[in-house]
């Protein structure tokens, strides 16, 4: 059974405007999100996000509906991303995300929240987002995609080119090493 995203890619393909703009504001947040995280620099992520969606209007013949299109579209932002760090002259290990980088991982803006509570929360984040870039780049990108982008371990094994159990494997290091070094902080 072909999903709705699939569906409504194989209707974009075939000229239909409103499908892909459904599929844009579907999409749009998660994919932003993924790419500010692997980047950290606004402006460039905006660019790269930009380039994303126009790959995908220029590709869009080749699509296929026998994977995920979230898992197609998270594999175009990746190479993207990857693209981007070699024009820079930094080869990303392994196809990786650049380890350099600090991001938000989330917006932390709430009018429920009173003043204290947005500063305990930004003092959480910043160390949250701390521990994140001390992971080695595929574990941080398999956290990524998991609890960023919302992926499943069988897209992000599509997207990242491995097996599942690489990716469960990258993810339980990543939460082990995460909680080991958030166990006394937050």
């Amino acid at each position: 059974m072909i999903s709705d995203d699939a569906q409504l890619m194989l209707a974009y393909v075939k000229g239909d405007a409103a499908a892909f703009e459904q599929l844009y504001a579907r999409h749009k947040v998660a994919l932003y999100q993924f790419v500010l995280n692997s980047c950290n620099e606004e402006a460039r992520a905006s660019e790269l996000f930009q380039d994303v969606w126009l790959k995908v209007v220029k590709s869009r013949a080749t699509y296929q509906a026998q994977s995920p299109f979230n898992a197609w579209l998270f594999r175009i932002a990746r190479n993207c991303l990857i693209d981007h760090y070699r024009q820079q002259g930094r080869i990303p290990r392994m196809d990786s995300i650049d380890d350099d980088s600090k991001s938000n991982v989330v917006q932390l803006t709430s009018p429920m929240l009173s003043p204290e509570q947005i500063a305990t929360l930004t003092q959480r984040h910043g160390t949250l987002n701390s521990a994140l870039y001390t992971l080695p780049d595929v574990q941080r990108e398999a956290v990524l995609l998991r609890h960023i982008a919302g992926m499943s371990i069988a897209e992000i094994a599509i997207i990242v080119e491995t097996g599942t159990e690489t990716v469960k494997s990258r993810l339980r290091y990543a939460i082990v090493r995460l909680r080991s070094l958030l166990e006394n902080t937050l």
